[in-house]
């Protein structure tokens, strides 16, 4: 007689791949609504918390972006620049998805620009800012300009790289809200932008994707989604700043370029194409973190886990749980513990026939690791 061992089982034991025990993760903030459902996180080096509200899937009124405070969301660095505003789309926060801090404490944030029902993302408003955490002013302002700019682009995450270009370079995921799928690479001094692998098998979801959601088998359909999907999502850049890797939110690929070359605008697009390398299959995921030595982390969907890559290519089990961790979505790296937003976006009106099928509070939580 043959046994018959469940999918989602065996995913869950080759995603292990180690007989570390699974730890317990710990609550740091609770969100109830009107609060909006957070995406993005940031860690300072003193252990301050930042969470981005982005409106692509709900517009929302309330603050873009908040730091918590006693596990409260409080809007940084001020009201006037976090909630909707008349004012020039560049000079507030229209949707800020991902967030990055550098080892300088400025916070990197990326404003995808959208909000939910319209189509349109007007110019000013897909941008990159750094704020210094410290004395909340604004270092930078990086407009993503036309023709860069697309209604049909995703501004997903980003990483900063400080060693290359006269104030650094920053890469931009662009996962796609239509059939557009890139990298964007922003020269910080003269905030000239650039559009790279557009549409190439790297940036783009993986064909004939299916996942597991909450127990349920679904497979990717462009024009009939059930679930977020799109192109490239997670970045991670390596200690040294030397390599950028990426995944596809749609997709069980990873991919990376050296920084060397891709902030380097002589270098074609042909040869950029050439030079992307195959780094080996991962767990489904949303965003990605990385540490001090290389490890990269992944918030498993399919698995309802938290998981470490280690530099030997091995992948450790962290944290599983099939209640709370509906959609492991920012994760943020510092000072030996791993931080997760826990968004329940596969829960959207848009993928279960207009229903609302979230279920407040929205999680923040943390976890420690052992990064050695």
């Amino acid at each position: 007689m043959k046994y018959l061992i469940p999918i989602s089982f065996l995913l869950l034991n080759i995603v292990t791949g180690s007989k570390l025990k699974a730890q317990q993760p710990e609550v740091i903030a609770r969100l109830n609504p009107p609060a909006p459902d957070m995406s993005g996180i940031a860690v300072s080096s003193d252990n301050r918390v930042f969470l981005g509200f982005p409106r692509h899937a709900d517009n929302h009124q309330s603050f873009a972006l908040a730091e918590l405070v006693d596990g409260k969301p409080v809007p940084f660095p001020n009201a006037e620049y976090v909630y909707p505003s008349s004012k020039a789309f560049k000079d507030w926060l229209v949707s800020p998805h991902g967030l990055y801090m550098d080892k300088n404490d400025v916070l990197w944030i990326l404003d995808d620009g959208k909000r939910d029902g319209l189509k349109e993302i007007p110019e000013g408003a897909a941008k990159v800012v750094a704020l210094d955490s410290k004395t909340k002013k604004i270092l930078h302002t990086l407009v993503i300009p036309k023709p860069v700019l697309s209604d049909d682009s995703h501004y997903n995450d980003l990483r900063v790289d400080l060693s290359h270009g006269a104030k650094g370079t920053v890469y931009i995921a662009n996962s796609g809200f239509g059939e557009r799928y890139s990298l964007l690479v922003i020269d910080v001094a003269t905030g000239k932008t650039r559009e790279v692998l557009l549409n190439h098998y790297s940036t783009s979801p993986e064909p004939g994707f299916m996942g597991f959601l909450e127990g349920k088998p679904l497979s990717y359909d462009f024009k009939a989604q059930t679930f977020p999907a799109g192109g490239i999502d997670g970045l991670a850049l390596s200690p040294d700043s030397k390599t950028l890797y990426w995944t596809a939110i749609t997709g069980r690929r990873m991919y990376s370029l050296p920084t060397e070359s891709l902030s380097n605008p002589a270098i074609s697009e042909q040869q950029l194409r050439d030079l992307v390398k195959y780094e080996g299959e991962h767990p489904a995921c949303d965003g990605l973190a990385e540490d001090e030595n290389g490890n990269i982390y992944f918030g498993a969907f399919e698995q309802q886990s938290l998981v470490q890559r280690t530099t030997d290519g091995k992948f450790h089990l962290l944290a599983h749980d099939k209640d709370n961790f509906v959609w492991p979505d920012g994760l943020a790296y510092r000072n030996g513990y791993l931080y997760v937003t826990l968004g329940q976006w596969n829960r959207l009106p848009g993928f279960n026939d207009g229903k609302d099928l979230r279920k407040p509070p929205y999680l923040v939580e943390r976890i420690k690791v052992n990064a050695n």
